[in-house]
């Protein structure tokens, strides 16, 4: 029986929900690593932990961004070859994209410590957050390469048909390191190394569970030795349908240190042990917006391409209101409860009682624009433009925040005020902007469903990419 013929048929929102609330959920898993080592850290570390780890995040998503790479692009071809029933050619895509995780695992490792080093010594912040940040730092980044071999191998699980088994990786990964986390930093006191330690073994135990899989009866391609000789022609496609996430992130982790720095310069450690919070806030926010998008694109993508356009224009809508109905519910409670936020992460200290109310109010202030702006420029990724989605995508992240955050400072301290306050008003300013840009694109498109007129051959010129494993989402 062909399921999918009920995407063009069926009512819509209840479509919304069947496929939304099992992607959310696989959403909220992923982002709980990065919850769980802030958590423990902040209340058995203290501020200073929560700033350390805070400071070298940026850094940790540059080394994701590999891994990327090489998983969507590998997990788009094999998808085509299966498609295809080409096997063989499939497992060696597989086994290529193995070896590569491997190989850029290790060059990851070797370039970004060092340059990881000079990074932190040369940051504003006291000797005790350099010395806690590169302790985390280096223990996550020497084992890199387990990360990158279970996300990048987790999208080819999930696209030879075993999303079941692709969503128990990011479970017991998940759980092992909420469990490892109190044991090792609140039990043993192992400090921010505990929390770096935990998440290592917790990668390291998923990384086996998906390599275990490929060599088990369950898994259509097996791993084989014959087809790990690195092949240029599988390499290439493999690297080119990789470039944009990849250079997404990168210009994600660009975007990180450069605001780090700037917090670290015009404000201090509680600075950035806010910032920790509030971008783990966001965080959660986004994600669970980003699963509602991955709900709606195979809606999407099955009407566009049956050019039932009132339906995609519908299912359009219908996601962009629930994704705001949650961004709008988040943002009320973190306007009435920034203090309390704060006090989740980290015992809250005279210094930050004092900045969090502005710092949370301001850099969180037009999350209720973010469920807008996150589901209309990936939705353009769904319909076979994905040029367009990314330069959306960048657009909040990258074009408006980097000047605002060197440059609006820098005004408000020309005319008397704290600079500070300048970097926390920017992620209004870029949110704003990115809003109003996202929504010329969103006009036009839905004047071209409601004519009609509408080029669905843009769906076999340019490859759709998949972001589901793009972790973690820009600072």
């Amino acid at each position: 029986m062909d399921h999918s013929k009920k995407l063009g048929t069926d009512p819509i929102f209840r479509l919304l929900l069947r496929y939304s609330i099992p992607a959310v959920i696989g959403m909220i898993v992923q982002v709980l690593y990065t919850l769980v080592d802030a958590i423990f850290i902040g209340h058995f570390v203290g501020e200073n932990g929560l700033a350390a780890v805070t400071l070298v995040f940026p850094i940790s998503v540059f080394s994701t961004g590999f891994g990327l790479l090489v998983g969507v692009g590998s997990c788009s071809c094999i998808a085509l070859l299966l498609g295809q029933r080409r096997l063989e050619e499939a497992e060696k895509t597989l086994g290529n994209a193995l070896v590569m995780l491997l190989w850029l695992g290790v060059c990851t490792a070797v370039a970004i410590l060092p340059l990881g080093y000079l990074y932190i010594m040369h940051s504003d912040t006291s000797a005790d957050i350099q010395a806690m940040a590169w302790t985390f730092l280096f223990i996550t980044i020497l084992f890199s390469v387990l990360p990158g071999v279970t996300f990048g191998l987790n999208n080819i699980i999930r696209v030879q048909g075993n999303p079941h088994i692709a969503m128990w990786t990011l479970l017991i990964g998940a759980i092992l390191n909420t469990l490892l986390n109190p044991l090792f930093v609140g039990l043993f006191r192992w400090g921010v190394a505990g929390s770096a330690w935990a998440t290592v073994l917790s990668q390291a135990v998923a990384a086996v569970w998906v390599l275990f899989f490929f060599n088990s009866r369950r898994s259509l391609l097996k791993l084989r030795r014959s087809c790990f000789r690195l092949q240029w022609s599988i390499c290439k496609p493999i690297l080119l349908i990789g470039l944009a996430p990849f250079l997404t992130q990168i210009a994600a982790s660009i975007q990180g240190m450069i605001l780090m720095g700037q917090l670290a310069f015009y404000g201090n450690e509680s600075a950035l042990a806010v910032w920790g919070v509030i971008y783990r806030s966001a965080l959660v926010v986004f994600m669970v917006v980003l699963g509602i998008y991955q709900g709606s694109q195979p809606i999407i993508g099955y009407n566009y391409g049956a050019r039932q356009f009132d339906r995609v224009r519908q299912v359009l809508n219908q996601a962009i209101g629930v994704a705001t109905v949650w961004c709008m519910a988040v943002l009320v409670l973190v306007l009435l409860f920034p203090m309390q936020l704060v006090a989740l992460f980290t015992p809250l200290t005279p210094t930050l009682q004092q900045i969090s109310p502005s710092a949370v109010r301001w850099s969180l202030g037009m999350m209720g624009l973010m469920g807008f702006q996150v589901i209309s420029s990936h939705y353009f990724q769904a319909v076979g433009k994905p040029k367009l989605s990314i330069f959306l995508s960048l657009t909040r992240q990258v074009i408006f925040l980097i000047p605002a955050i060197i440059f609006l400072p820098r005004l408000l301290i020309h005319y008397g005020q704290p600079g500070i306050m300048g970097v926390w008003m920017s992620f209004a300013l870029a949110d704003f902007t990115s809003f109003l840009l996202t929504f010329y694109f969103y006009c036009r498109e839905i004047q071209a469903l409601r004519s009609g007129h509408v080029d669905v051959s843009l769906l076999n010129n340019e490859p759709i990419l998949s972001e589901s494993e793009c972790l973690p989402p820009p600072c």
